[in-house]
Formats: structure tokens, C-alpha cells, sequence
């Protein structure tokens, strides 16, 4: 129970003013014109005045609240090396009796969760939000000393912004570390990375190397470590770099779609942790422009359609001739006159046929404009990782077709039969063609327009993706050395152009043909793919066989799945992976090969993994709390001693000091109820007020003294 003097006036508080103001006018007054009586006159006036504003007894009903302490126990991703979880149980599990005994105290546990950042600041504030700030008594925060929302500048001091402004005054908070004194660890870290690069170019990637731990500890640093380049889990390059200094590597971007660069740093014996050992980044490498050259060996209406549709792709660039005479042909019109020009063979097939990226023969016949040892250079350019399409029409099966070419007919995947098949059909795909990523999705396939020539062929290598009548292959793609070729052996393409018998999807076949000589990854017919999504990887695996083999899947920390892949559609099969860790994720199946990152290891949780109290102590301090190293060898912890402090101990007053932490004692109560009484009856008042009146009026009433002279 709490009772106390309160005023409630019956009058408005102007009315109240004005009253006391004219009572000090009159009691001035009465002591200038009646000094005698003027003592009970003012009291006749504060007796009036106390009548007036009601003066009551007020009685609280009361309960006294327990004092709140707040312990935050940081379980984020840094918090599971070196056994600093179990520290922080330990810590936990010994603290809490000893607060439990101090009494009158109620213990909140909340506990901070962060794969990729700890937000130990942001934690806090909420948490200290939703408690009355006149019950909390402090705030122990149990962490490594890594909150990704603390900065620290240039010069290693911590830049909070409004971070201490959440904790009510006087209020103390303490951090107790988790990890040892004497950690040491070694990390890289990205300084300039890339997202972008053009494919048979190099991008420039800069690093740095960094031994880092406690300022008492000085690391012996060797000159140079060696440091590893890996591109899609292939070294490229092993080099050493001095630690401290930015160091860069020229990464060769050799394929288009997206790269997974891997730099990684030797271990140093001893370290923290080797997970910040490295770092991924993907790098999308695309080509400036594609380079095409076409070659119509005669005018024709499937000229157009090549021409029209390469020229609508403004990634590409179209250089085509059309030959329409013999190098040896004679005319009598001036060469001015004539709307021809020499064909450029020494530009094109020698000073710059490695300029180009697809050379496509469109209904070729051989005129003597390119002699043999052209053609070599076309094989040899084929057999580097060039490409080079064929389009085939009835003089294919003539003596003067480039299969009757000796220096180049070895790279064609099929040779030509005597003469054509003249009627309409419809092309359809092959077993293979219905799996390959060129054919597989193609639109409408029940409903394509019919096709009014083949020219029969004789598949010698490479897969046959579409056919037409007696099994005659008309779509062959082939691998020459690092290079590609394709065959289209019907020169009737051109009517799906033209909506004859209701068209087809010729403009996007002719694309992916292309783009698949390009090496375009996407059209890879066995390839296998990792995708993070949220927490999880998604295995996709295109190839041809009916009976794919299993995926091996290696994980972070050097264990081994086999994953049962499902098939969704013809030649397409996927498995997700549900829930895991971040790190850096393989997969292998057959002889393919791919690498995924989940929470890539340079994410902000892993920049730096010492624990150490740069960040935390600016706030503890502020709040008159302190930072405690309490771990010892192995496990062994030895915690601060615990003090009650009163709450109004003065601003200056310790809260913390070596080997002690202070909670505050506030004394909060929440009010049950409350009463209210007059200080005393109106009557005992009005007996008053006639008191000092009767004794004012009894004393003027008195004749005064007079002093004679006589």
C-alpha cells in the first residue's frame, strides 16, 4: 500500500490562479493597515484557499514486478566453429542460477539465427522494445563479438549511428564472448568482381589474402601463399601472392552462359576455419557479336530466308556472297558495267576466316572459285572449334558438291546417295531429335507444313534429329575435333516461310541449328546444371540416353550423395535437394560436370570470423556495461560475478567493472487499485476559517496602548 497527498480543485485552474493572486494582493494589505491582526487574516485566506483545492489522501493498491533481464544468445553460422555453440550453452546454462538467485528477477531468453549475417544489433533493439523499460535491469548478449550491422571504418572504430539509443539510461549492457583469446584466421575476399565478360576475352578479378587475428598476437605471415584458380571446377592457374596487397588474376571467359570462378587460398596450419578460405563468383560470359558467313553457292528462295533470318538478329553480323559465275567465265561487257564483283577468297578463307563464327554452305556447288587448300583452312578452321552448316539441295549429289571435295568431304557426317526424292511429306523427329534440346520443344509438331524434296543421304557419324520419307536423315549435327557441323539435306525449308500447307516453326530450327554450331550452352544436348533456390539446389541433367546414370553430389564439407535424378520430359531429368548448408555444392554424372554455391562463403557472416570486441564494445561502454572474455583452455569458462545495484546510483556510478556485471534494481509496481478521501471534513475547515476570523476581529477589536509623556 502507497498513500500520498493529492490536490483536486474545485474551481478550473484560471479561477484557482486568479484566487491565489487576489489572496496575495489582500494578505500584502492586511499586514501594511493591521499589522496586529494580519497573521490571522492570511490564515484565514490559506484556509479559504485550502477549501478550495480539495486536498485527498490517494491509497495505490500495489504489486511489485520482478526486474527483467534480457539474454541474447547469438546462434548464427560463425557461432558453429570451434565449438563456440557448446561454449555458448555452457555460458548460458551457468549464468541463468546465478541470476535466478539474486531474486525477484525474470530471465528473457532470445536467441539471434543468421546463415548469412548476424543482425545482433537490429536483434537487440526489437528485443528491448518489447519490455517496459522500468523493469529492465540489463542486457547480456552471448556472441562471438560478429555483428554484420556494425560497421567499423578506416580506423577500426565502430560506427553505431543511433545503435546505443534503444537502451534506457542507466541500464547496463554486457557481452560475454564465446571464442578464444588467441584465434587467428586466414581469409580471401573479393576486391573487383565482374558479372559480365565477352566470350575469348580474359576479365580481370582482384583479390586480396589476409591473416587476421587479436592485436597481441603477431601472425608470422610468409611472403607469398599460393592461391588457386579454378574455372567450373577446372584449374586454370596456381600461383603464389603476397598477403596484405590487392592481387589480381586474368580469368579466360572460353564459352558463352554463366561461368563459376572459384578462387581458393591455402590453409594456414592451425586457422579458424577454412570456409572463408575461398570464394565463388559466377561470371555470364557472352559474345560481342557473332560473326556469319554465308555462302549461296546459286540463287535460290532458301537464300532469302537464311538472309532474312540472320539479319533480324542484331547479335549477329551477316557477310554473304552469292556466286554466280566462274572465276574463269568471260565477258565482253567492261568490268565497270558489270554489277559483279571478284570473289574475296584470300580475305575471307585465309587472312580472316578466324574472325568468323559460323560459315554456312547454302546449296553449294563447286565453280573454281575456292581451290583446295581454301577448303583446308575451312577443316582446320572446323577442327579448332569453328562451325560450319550445310544446306543441301539436288546438286549434293553431283560430282561438283562439296562431297566430292577430298579436302573437306571427311568432315560431313553423311555421303550422298544418287539422285532425290521428289513428293510431298512431313519431316518428323528421331528418337534422338524428340531428346535433343535443338528439336525436342519445337511448336505444333503434329501440325507442320509438308516438305516437297529430300535428298537421301548415308548417315556416316553424328545424330540424325529429324527425317523424312524411307528414313532419310534431314537434320544432322555432328562434333569434328573442337569443332562443329550440321547437315540440312532438303532445300524445301523455305516453304514453312511461307505458310505452305500451314507453315512450321522454321525460324526458330534455323536459330537453335545455329546457335548449337555456336556452342551455345543452353542447347547442349548432355549438360548438367546446379540452381540455389531458397536454401536448396535444383539438378537438372539433359542427355540423350534412355537410362541416365545417378549424380554424385558433393557437399561442403567433403561428403557424398548419389541423387536419383526423375525424368519430366523426354531427355530431361531433375532432382531438388531440399534444406542445406551454404557452401559450394559439385555434382558429377558420367563425364559431365557442375558447381553451385548456396550462400556463397563470402557472404558477410564470413568476412570475418574472429571473435573479438571491437563492434560490441562502443555500445557495452556507453551503457556503462562491459565485455567479458571468459574462455579459457578446452572448455573451460570462468563467468563475472553478478551484483544488484540500486536504479538511482547516479550517472557516473560503475556498472560493470573487471570481473563483474551489474543488473540494475528498479523497484517497479504495477497499480491494482486506488482510493481516494477528503484530508479531513468540511467542518473541521469551516471551524478553521471562524477561528482565525474570530481571533483577527478580537484582536482589532482590543484598544491599542497609549504610552503617556506626562
Amino acid at each position: 500500500m502507497n498513500t500520498h497527498l493529492i490536490f483536486a480543485p474545485v474551481l478550473p485552474s484560471w479561477v484557482m490562479v486568479i484566487a491565489i493572486l487576489i489572496s496575495l494582493i489582500l494578505g500584502g494589505l492586511s499586514i501594511w493597515h493591521s499589522p496586529r491582526s494580519s497573521i490571522f487574516r492570511i490564515l484565514a485566506l490559506v484556509t479559504l484557499l485550502a477549501v478550495l483545492a480539495n486536498p485527498r489522501l490517494q491509497t495505490d493498491a500495489q504489486t511489485p514486478l520482478d526486474d527483467i533481464v534480457l539474454i541474447l544468445i547469438d546462434e548464427s553460422s560463425s557461432q558453429q566453429l570451434d565449438n563456440r555453440a557448446q561454449i555458448a550453452n555452457l555460458i548460458t546454462s551457468r549464468i541463468k542460477p546465478r541470476i535466478e538467485q539474486l531474486g525477484d528477477i525474470e530471465m528473457r531468453e532470445i536467441t539471434i539465427q543468421g546463415e548469412q549475417e548476424t543482425r545482433l544489433l537490429d536483434s537487440t533493439r526489437n528485443a528491448v522494445a518489447d519490455i517496459a523499460h522500468d523493469q529492465l535491469a540489463a542486457v547480456f548478449i552471448i556472441t562471438d563479438g560478429q555483428a554484420t550491422d556494425i560497421l567499423i571504418d578506416d580506423e577500426g572504430v565502430a560506427q553505431l549511428g543511433n545503435g546505443d539509443a534503444f537502451l534506457p539510461e542507466g541500464i547496463p549492457l554486457h557481452v560475454i564472448l564465446t571464442g578464444r583469446k588467441d584465434e587467428y584466421d586466414r581469409r580471401i575476399s573479393l576486391i573487383n568482381a565482374p558479372r559480365y565478360g565477352i566470350v575469348r576475352e580474359s576479365v580481370r578479378v582482384s583479390f586480396r589474402i589476409e591473416d587476421i587475428g587479436p592485436d597481441e598476437i603477431a601472425l608470422d605471415n610468409p611472403v607469398n601463399v599460393p592461391v588457386t584458380l579454378k574455372v567450373d571446377g577446372r584449374e586454370i592457374l596456381s600461383q603464389g601472392v603476397p598477403i596484405g596487397k590487392n592481387v589480381g588474376f586474368d580469368v579466360p571467359l572460353e564459352r558463352p552462359g554463366q561461368l563459376i570462378i572459384e578462387l581458393a587460398v591455402a590453409s594456414k596450419d592451425g586457422e579458424l576455419s577454412t570456409k572463408n578460405n575461398s570464394v565463388v563468383l559466377p561470371i555470364t560470359a557472352v559474345r560481342d557479336r557473332l560473326r556469319v558467313l554465308l555462302i549461296s553457292g546459286e540463287p535460290n528462295p532458301g537464300a532469302r530466308v537464311w538472309r532474312n533470318l540472320l539479319k533480324s538478329d542484331p547479335s549477329i553480323d551477316l557477310v554473304h556472297f552469292t556466286i554466280l559465275r566462274t572465276a574463269e567465265k568471260f565477258d565482253s561487257a567492261p568490268s565497270s558495267e558489270l554489277a559483279l564483283i571478284p570473289f574475296p577468297t584470300r580475305e575471307l578463307f585465309i587472312e580472316k576466316l578466324k574472325e568468323f563464327d559460323l560459315i554456312i554452305f547454302d546449296r553449294y556447288t563447286w565453280r573454281n572459285v575456292l581451290k583446295s587448300y581454301h577448303f583446308d583452312n575451312i577443316a582446320r578452321f572446323v577442327e579448332e572449334g569453328g562451325a560450319m552448316l550445310v544446306a543441301s539441295g539436288p546438286e549434293f549429289n553431283g560430282r561438283l558438291s562439296l562431297a566430292g571435295r577430298r579436302t573437306i568431304s571427311w568432315l560431313l557426317p553423311a555421303t550422298p546417295k544418287e539422285g532425290t526424292i521428289d513428293g510431298p511429306y512431313r519431316p518428323i523427329l528421331t528418337d534422338e531429335g524428340k531428346r535433343h534440346p535443338v528439336t525436342a520443344d519445337l511448336p505444333e509438331q503434329g501440325f507442320w507444313g509438308r516438305w516437297l524434296r529430300a535428298i537421301p543421304t548415308t548417315l556416316r557419324q553424328g545424330t540424325a534429329l529429324m527425317s523424312g520419307p524411307q528414313d532419310i536423315p534431314l537434320l544432322i549435327l555432328d562434333r569434328v575435333g573442337d569443332g562443329r557441323i550440321g547437315m540440312i539435306q532438303s532445300d524445301h525449308i523455305w516453304l514453312w516461310s511461307r505458310g505452305f500447307d500451314g507453315g512450321g516453326p522454321h525460324a526458330e530450327l534455323l536459330r537453335r541449328t545455329a546457335h548449337w554450331l555456336m556452342k551455345e550452352p543452353q542447347l547442349e544436348e548432355e549438360r548438367l546444371t546446379l540452381v540455389e533456390r531458397d536454401n536448396s539446389l535444383t539438378i537438372e541433367r539433359r542427355t540423350l540416353s534412355d537410362q541416365p546414370s545417378s549424380t554424385n553430389l558433393t557437399l561442403p564439407d567433403g561428403s557424398e550423395r548419389d541423387i536419383e535424378m526423375t525424368q519430366i520430359s523426354s531427355g530431361l531429368y531433375r532432382a531438388t535437394v531440399e534444406d542445406l548448408a551454404p557452401g559450394l555444392y559439385r555434382a558429377a554424372a558420367d563425364d559431365l560436370f557442375a558447381i553451385g554455391a548456396i550462400g556463397i562463403a563470402a557472404a558477410p557472416e564470413y568476412q570475418n570470423i574472429i571473435s573479438e570486441s571491437r563492434k560490441l564494445r562502443p555500445l557495452a561502454q556507453s551503457s556503462g556495461g562491459e565485455v567479458f572474455h571468459p574462455r579459457g583452455q578446452g572448455n573451460t569458462i570462468r563467468l563475472p560475478a553478478l551484483r544488484r545495484l540500486r536504479a538511482n546510483i547516479g550517472e557516473k556510478a560503475p556498472r560493470s567493472g573487471p570481473g563483474w556485471a551489474g543488473i540494475v534494481r528498479n523497484e517497479a509496481v504495477q497499480i491494482d487499485g486506488r482510493r481516494s478521501a477528503p484530508l479531513t471534513s468540511p467542518w473541521v475547515w469551516l471551524a478553521l476559517l471562524a477561528l482565525w476570523i474570530a481571533l483577527a476581529w478580537a484582536i482589532e477589536s482590543k484598544p491599542a496602548l497609549v504610552k503617556s509623556d506626562s
